[in-house]
């Protein structure tokens, strides 16, 4: 049985989480409510100006574009500033950015070129927010209490984005954009507040890599480049963090095929109403709902290495299954496991990684890996929609294959990963 190494690194015993925690938590959640509202209410207010599904796409891409042009400078930076008030800031600036756009709607609707600019501006919020969210939880809890927390902010992400985001944008919308505009605002305003309101006494920052793989280069003060570009190299000199961004680059292109044609897939192949769409979807977050009561407990029982490979198999067999046997309850079916399993694999796999990267270079490591993720999503988005032309059951076919190889070719830098985080 693995040793508790939290308690030889000066970690917090694991009494509970905590109020500074808790209170990180609801920040993080207010946000959330925020991104899933703004996900539903840009492409509603581009789809009241254009039905031009390329017009329409740049939304799209001008909210990936940030993270692939400016991640890995914002990781370096994360690691050298003080993530909370990164994460105050850039809830406060999305609170702004907002204000004004509802300011200029109520003069006249806002251009796709003029709604691409602020999705750009909102999106680089994101990146410096949601890249000091994971360099910040491991100062707040002990190792030992990871999985829970992020089980915990994983499940609320759910709620707050998937169950709840679209729906408010939906009806807010429906009363005048000015109004879902300042909606949006206030949720981010309250994120602000609540993450003020959070004391954070982080863990000092020394001493943090006791096995060979966990020690984190020493840059001194050297260019915001060559940070982040030694965070792209100790993400791809150190096994575990080289194998975890690699499957979660194998994962990112399998999904990012699949989500490019799945509404067709759904309404096409399965027939489903383009009404009930967004409903019969929404069994995938209830997969995810579930997955983050459960995954903490699994783990405990059968080890989080074994768990990711488990996992794994579940997501790749159920894709499997979509594109082999079309039919409207099997396909909800698999929604529904297909989101229990990558909430899973989420999950263990930020939680192993928080563990095992040294906090003076978290915000880097994270970026590095998230360039490849990101990029992988795109690939896999363009590669699922050449795919569908041959028929849109085979992105689901191709996705599923990755999914099940993944185990082969990554279940032992699983296992070496949990053993190494003793999580």
């Amino acid at each position: 049985m693995d040793i508790d190494s939290s308690q030889a690194r000066g970690d917090p015993p694991a009494v509970g989480l905590g109020g500074a925690f808790h209170r990180f938590w609801a920040g993080h959640t207010s946000a959330n409510l925020g991104d899933g509202v703004l996900l539903t209410l840009f492409p509603l207010m581009a789809a009241a100006l254009t039905s031009d599904p390329l017009a329409v796409s740049m939304l799209t891409a001008a909210a990936y574009t940030p993270w692939l042009l400016f991640g890995l400078h914002a990781g370096a930076l994360i690691d050298r500033i003080d993530k909370r008030r990164a994460m105050v800031v850039g809830n406060l600036l999305r609170c702004v950015l907002l204000g004004v756009l509802a300011v200029l709607s109520w003069f006249g609707p806002v251009p796709v070129w003029g709604l691409c600019l602020f999705v750009l501006a909102l999106a680089v919020c994101e990146v410096f927010h949601d890249g000091s969210a994971r360099a910040l939880l491991p100062a707040l809890v002990a190792r030992n209490l990871l999985i829970r927390a992020n089980s915990r902010l994983q499940g609320t992400r759910v709620v707050a984005s998937d169950f709840l985001g679209g729906p408010i944008a939906g009806l807010l919308f429906a009363l005048s954009t000015g109004t879902a505009l300042l909606f949006n605002a206030g949720a981010y305003l309250v994120g602000a507040l609540f993450l003020l309101s959070a004391a954070v006494a982080a863990r000092s920052l020394g001493g943090e890599g006791k096995d060979e793989g966990e020690r984190a280069p020493d840059t001194g003060r050297a260019s915001l480049t060559r940070e982040a570009l030694d965070g792209l190299r100790f993400v791809r000199d150190d096994r575990v963090q080289r194998g975890f961004a690699v499957a979660a680059a194998f994962s990112g292109f399998a999904t990012g095929g699949v989500s490019a044609i799945l509404v067709l897939y759904v309404t096409r192949t399965l027939d489903v109403p383009e009404a009930l769409f967004g409903v019969y979807t929404m069994l995938s977050a209830v997969g995810a709902l579930t997955a983050s009561f459960l995954c903490a407990p699994l783990g405990r029982w059968c080890g989080h290495g074994l768990l990711l490979i488990v996992a794994h198999i579940l997501g790749g067999g159920v894709l499997l299954t979509m594109g082999l046997f079309p039919h409207v309850v099997v396909g909800a079916l698999a929604l529904g496991v297909f989101g229990l399993a990558a909430t899973t694999i989420s999950v263990s796999a930020a939680s192993i990684l928080q563990a095992v990267t040294p906090m003076p270079i978290l915000g880097r490591a994270s970026m590095a890996r998230m360039l490849l993720a990101q990029a992988s999503v795109l690939l896999g988005v363009f590669t699922g929609g050449l795919l569908g032309g041959f028929g849109l059951h085979v992105p689901f076919v191709a996705g599923g294959a990755l999914l099940l190889a993944a185990p082969l070719v990554f279940g032992r830098v699983f296992r070496e990963g949990a053993r190494r985080a003793a999580v």
